[in-house]
């Protein structure tokens, strides 16, 4: 498994067992990116991965950390899905890279963790 998908399944596992996601905004604008064609908006599943994420890169420091419950989140994925937005997830690295992932799989794949219940 390589490291971008790593992370996604981290991703997605950590936001649903600490109910929430993190991302990063400048006067209440949404950080977003163009990759590929698309608009995308980079999500990561604790503060601490968008902390390290500005250390690495000091022109994201101007960002402000804004954290999202996960009801919140998989509301606003609806929204994101529907204006064919995705989502980076937990992006990382000097060339801060990973995945970034159509919002419906997103929800998808919360959707099986949400299912899946508490671990044993």
């Amino acid at each position: 498994m390589s490291n971008a998908a790593a992370a996604y399944d981290r991703f997605k596992e950590q936001a649903v067992r600490d109910g929430r996601v993190f991302t990063l905004k400048e006067k209440g604008d949404q950080l977003v990116f163009r990759v590929a064609g698309y608009e995308v908006i980079p999500f990561w599943s604790s503060r601490s991965r968008v902390e390290r994420v500005q250390y690495v890169h000091p022109n994201l420091r101007a960002f402000e950390i804004h954290e999202r419950t996960l009801s919140d989140f998989l509301a606003l994925l609806q929204k994101l899905e529907a204006d064919g937005v995705r989502l980076g997830a937990n992006w990382s690295g000097k060339r801060l890279t990973g995945y970034d992932v159509e919002a419906r799989d997103v929800r998808a794949g919360l959707q099986y963790w949400l299912d899946k219940g508490p671990s044993s």
